[in-house]
């Protein structure tokens, strides 16, 4: 399961019992359901969802609200009437949905250094984007996701404070490529690098005295998990 608050069917059901007020026990006796059958889901130790039109109803929103995460995700984002277009022919303008898209920016800090703490992740925010960019990049906008770099082991790819696009469904490992990863409850960012039948996680940094390749043997890669690829940075100057 990913970090990434739409991949979570548990973190949707308490977030809207959070907005109403309710305890676990007050959401299961609106429901008509057991306690421990709310505590479950939320806790991601149960994947029963035989009781979820209940608890949708009981919550006042939709069974597909809890199920695919896309209108949640929706009611945490500012709405797009609170940007303005800069420059171009439509400045001052406010960007319009058929033109623009928004990418849920969550409180996500990606370590390009020592490994940042990977806990509870929500949404802070949005960054609108223009749908012919993101077509043009081959993605699709419900994949995406936004977060910042800290750190200077990516350094001169990617620099500290940096805004970066993650392509959340691009799970599996890409030799070259650059991913958001967590190891021991860390959260790095980093280049994964397939050689000689093992992998090597690479800083891009030069300075390999304080940033070293690490190698990992290919049948350890299932204990590090791929949250997405970054496939955009935004530049500083």
């Amino acid at each position: 399961m990913g970090i990434f608050m739409q991949n979570d069917l548990g973190k949707r059901v308490k977030f809207q019992r959070d907005k109403h007020g309710w305890s676990q026990s007050e959401l299961a006796k609106r429901a008509e359901v057991s306690q421990g059958a709310i505590s479950q889901l939320e806790n991601g130790t149960s994947e029963n969802t035989r009781h979820l039109s209940k608890i949708a109803k009981a919550l006042k929103v939709t069974t597909e609200y809890l199920t695919d995460g896309k209108e949640m995700l929706k009611d945490q984002m500012p709405p797009m009437e609170d940007y303005v277009i800069v420059g171009g022919s439509k400045a001052g303008q406010h960007p319009s949905h058929d033109e623009y898209v928004m990418i849920p920016q969550y409180d996500l800090r990606g370590s390009c250094g020592s490994g940042s703490m990977a806990g509870e992740v929500s949404v802070s925010g949005g960054i609108v984007f223009k749908k012919d960019w993101v077509s043009m990049i081959g993605k699709q906008s419900e994949n995406l996701a936004v977060c910042h770099a800290v750190g200077n082991s990516m350094y001169p790819t990617i620099e500290e404070g940096q805004v970066l696009l993650v392509d959340i469904t691009e799970t599996e490992p890409k030799s070259t490529k650059i991913y958001l990863i967590r190891i021991d409850g860390l959260h790095y960012i980093k280049r994964l690098i397939h050689m000689f039948g093992k992998w090597i996680i690479r800083s891009d940094n030069a300075d390999k005295n304080n940033y070293p390749d690490i190698e990992i043997d290919a049948d350890r890669m299932g204990d590090i998990q791929i949250e997405g690829r970054i496939v955009w940075k935004a530049g500083l100057l």
